[in-house]
């Protein structure tokens, strides 16, 4: 996927605005293991979640719904990572 955008988090309007839509991506409860994946962009939804979007190098597309747990944040726990601290492009090998 082509990443034209700086920040990892946007708004739903943001996304659709440079053709990201989270329901293109399959809803995932854990990121699969043993793979690389790319972090494409977190979607606020309401003010407790936000929607992460990830692609694998096979052009699989997963979609992460974090919620938030207090003062920790948005934490993803596969990642041990906050949602917010992500970068656009940043891979991981779960």
């Amino acid at each position: 996927m082509r990443l034209d955008h700086e920040k990892f988090t946007m708004s739903f309007a943001q996304a659709r605005d440079i053709g990201i839509d989270y329901r293109d991506y399959t809803k995932v409860d854990c990121l699969p293991s043993d793979i690389h994946v790319t972090a494409i962009a977190g979607v606020w939804g309401d003010y407790v979640n936000i929607r992460c979007l990830f692609e694998d190098v096979d052009g699989n597309r997963y979609m992460r719904n974090i919620v938030r747990w207090g003062d920790a944040g948005y934490i993803i726990k596969e990642l041990g990572l906050d949602a917010k601290e992500i970068l656009v492009g940043q891979s991981f090998k779960l």
